[in-house]
């Protein structure tokens, strides 16, 4: 299966000139967990609400006065629609990741692909849980792998 058959299409990215709170409110109305940034023809970065809370929200600024550009994550990876799932899941596990923009071939933005996307995919619903769970929170997955090596062996 590739990333074409699960994708969410079309893209109204944010620009990196927007407040928060403009950005903030469009993720309230779409009920969406982050925006693309930049314009139709180019990204420049990704605004998720957990960069809004923790660089905003955390620092008691004004949302009304921060800037989209000051706050987004300028880090992307993406992916292209023709990509196998696999990997792309393989991808984002690697780089922690819950959303991938999807460009074409030319980096033209055309969707976004997410953990919950590829998880509707899924054969083994508690396998793709537990992946799931290390995906977004790595930090839990390290602490049972410490306390896997430091458990006293069972008689």
């Amino acid at each position: 299966m590739i990333v074409a058959d699960v994708m969410s299409r079309g893209i109204d990215p944010v620009q990196p000139n927007a407040t928060v709170q403009e950005a903030a409110i469009r993720m309230a109305e779409e009920d969406i967990g982050a925006v693309l940034v930049g314009s139709e023809d180019a990204l420049q970065g990704i605004l998720t609400d957990r960069d809004i809370i923790l660089r905003v929200v955390v620092d008691g600024l004004d949302v009304t006065g921060v800037l989209v550009r000051d706050v987004m994550s300028s880090t992307l990876f993406t992916c292209r629609e023709t990509d196998d799932v696999a990997d792309v899941l393989r991808e984002m596990t690697e780089r922690q990741v819950r959303r991938l923009p999807v460009v074409d071939e030319h980096g033209k933005p055309i969707g976004l692909v997410t953990l919950s996307d590829l998880g509707k995919l899924a054969r083994d619903p508690t396998a793709t849980a537990e992946m799931l769970r290390d995906i977004v929170e790595p930090h839990r997955s390290e602490e049972r792998s410490n306390d896997e090596e430091t458990a006293a062996p069972q008689s």
